[in-house]
């Protein structure tokens, strides 16, 4: 005799299974049906981030460009209004600039003199290795009318003062506070220097630390 209910127990217990098997299928489906959306969210805010990066750098490239473009006429407007004022052999031009001592001086206020003219910053450290000698320079030739005029590029006098104090320099500091005297001078690195005989003209230019040696055969000839 059939045992209808073990018949019975066991095709319920397989349509469970088949039950459950269905269940996690279409919780599979789902899963995966989520994961692929949520990687189409994440793909598509990856491409607006390379969009958004990708943009920023042709903005920041046309702004250099446009930066370029800019200096470079203004380098060319220097270069056409004192084409001369790089090279030895042509006349300084006359500016004025504050003093440290007080009250401004103008460079042609020192006409008849030898006048070392170096362009400087207290950040920089050529500069701040040349100074000593300048100074020293300075000391000794004074009395022969030769003058040493430390033309600060863009520092406030509270930053200057405090360091001229400290090393006991003597020589004349002027303050180029706009950098106006660097660019007509197209001093375009600290520290330059100038060396200009007693009629005013540019005898030596040199850009780089200088040293009591070098500015002692420059204007040995201009003593004579």
């Amino acid at each position: 005799m059939i045992n209808t209910s073990n018949i019975i127990s066991r095709y319920q217990s397989q349509l469970d299974t088949e039950s459950k098997l269905r269940e996690r299928i279409i919780i599979m489906r789902h899963s995966l049906a989520q994961n692929r959306r949520q990687a189409r969210r994440k793909q598509k805010q990856q491409n607006r981030t390379t969009l958004f990066f990708a943009a920023l750098l042709m903005l920041t490239g046309i702004g250099a460009l446009i930066w370029m473009g800019v200096k470079s006429v203004s380098d060319s407007k220097y270069s056409q209004e004192s084409p001369a004022l790089m090279q030895a052999g042509n006349q300084a031009l006359d500016f004025e600039l504050a003093s440290l001592n007080g009250g401004n001086v103008a460079l042609s206020d020192y006409q008849g003199q030898i006048i070392i003219m170096n362009m400087w910053a207290t950040w920089c450290p050529p500069c701040r290795a040349e100074m000593p000698e300048l100074d020293q320079f300075y000391q000794t030739h004074k009395a022969e009318g030769v003058v040493v005029l430390a033309v600060n590029g863009q520092e406030s006098e509270g930053t200057v003062r405090p360091f001229i104090q400290a090393n006991n320099f003597t020589f004349p500091v002027l303050l180029d506070l706009d950098g106006e005297v660097g660019r007509q001078y197209m001093a375009r690195s600290f520290p330059t220097t100038y060396v200009i005989d007693r009629n005013g003209r540019i005898e030596h230019v040199k850009v780089g630390q200088i040293s009591e040696s070098e500015l002692e055969q420059i204007v040995a000839p201009l003593l004579q």
